[in-house]
């Protein structure tokens, strides 16, 4: 009786851990990022240099197009948009769909450190992510200094 209870329960954690395998392929892996990877060409000439974190893909769809396909599967803390692009934050990545000449390229990299890259576009958005001089102090004269 015992060898067949752990027969049985050697063949459900099988079961379980192929379901979460196959969802997790299928689901082009974990957050944003994997949902990139897993849907648009990898381009790593256009890399943002100096960033080993940051990914930059392709697509030969329009900028909004490719917006709507990342945000219909994975919502964003905050989406800004402007002549430059699509802006898209998480809680750990960021996603920076920018218009080129054939389609978009799609950029992931660390929110850090895509606010610092990109702060000209959302950084009255996205806040100062508790960096020095960037976060907001005020009350008035003298307060909270």
């Amino acid at each position: 009786m015992k060898r067949g209870f752990w027969f049985v329960l050697a063949g459900i954690v099988v079961v379980i851990a192929l379901a979460v395998a196959l969802i997790a392929t299928l689901g082009g892996g974990s957050g944003p990022r994997g949902y990139v990877a897993g849907h648009y060409h990898r381009a790593s000439s256009l890399d943002i240099r100096g960033d080993s974190d940051n990914k930059a893909y392709t697509s030969p769809k329009p900028v909004p197009v490719v917006a709507r396909e990342i945000t219909s599967r994975w919502r964003p803390q905050s989406q800004q948009t402007d002549a430059s692009g699509v802006y898209l934050r998480y809680s750990d990545d960021a996603v920076i769909i920018q218009p080129r000449a054939a389609g978009s390229v799609i950029h992931v990299m660390d929110v850090d450190r895509a606010y610092r890259h990109y702060h000209s576009h959302v950084g009255h958005a996205w806040g100062g992510f508790g960096m020095r001089g960037e976060t907001f102090r005020g009350g008035g004269p003298g307060t909270g200094k």
